[in-house]
């Protein structure tokens, strides 16, 4: 693969991010006025947070390659957001729509954590260690957030169980 190919994949996979985490903050800024338990409430807040440091960022990198974000629309966070929206409404009570919603933002935050690992590696092989380097740490945000979903999840689901 040339140079100039890998840069026009790595272009076009910064707009497909920065339309996903446009998606995603949209998203977890819905899911915190619709969750009903407050820790998933204060997970979803960093979520949107996160999703907007991540948007910003996609922002920048296109500028610091001399392009500017294009009204690309990402079509895998969509069906995600398609997916949660599905089983919320399969929901019969609360704590099963939170955890419905919980699975929605742990699939979208899977998504992006494993797709900015692999850019990372492209940044590098662009001469882009900032970017690699930021694509690197947002990665490993998502993987943490994505833990902590899990975590309150676990115990929500234990809950119904018992």
């Amino acid at each position: 693969m040339s140079h100039d190919t890998i840069k026009t994949w790595y272009i076009a996979g910064l707009q497909a991010y920065r339309s996903a985490s446009e998606q995603g903050k949209a998203a977890a800024s819905q899911a915190e006025g619709q969750f009903k338990d407050p820790e998933f409430k204060k997970l979803a807040s960093e979520g949107a947070a996160l999703c907007g440091r991540q948007h910003q960022a996609m922002i920048d990198f296109l500028k610091e390659l001399d392009t500017q974000p294009n009204d690309f629309k990402d079509r895998i966070q969509a069906g995600i957001a398609e997916g949660t929206e599905m089983a919320v409404k399969a929901a019969s009570d609360d704590d099963s729509h939170d955890v419905a919603m919980s699975f929605g933002a742990r699939a979208g935050l899977t998504y992006v954590e494993v797709a900015f690992a692999n850019h990372a590696i492209y940044a590098k092989a662009l001469d882009l260690p900032k970017q690699a380097e930021a694509f690197a740490r947002l990665s490993q945000e998502s993987k943490a957030l994505d833990a902590r979903y899990a975590k309150v999840a676990e115990a929500t689901v234990a809950k119904q169980a018992a």
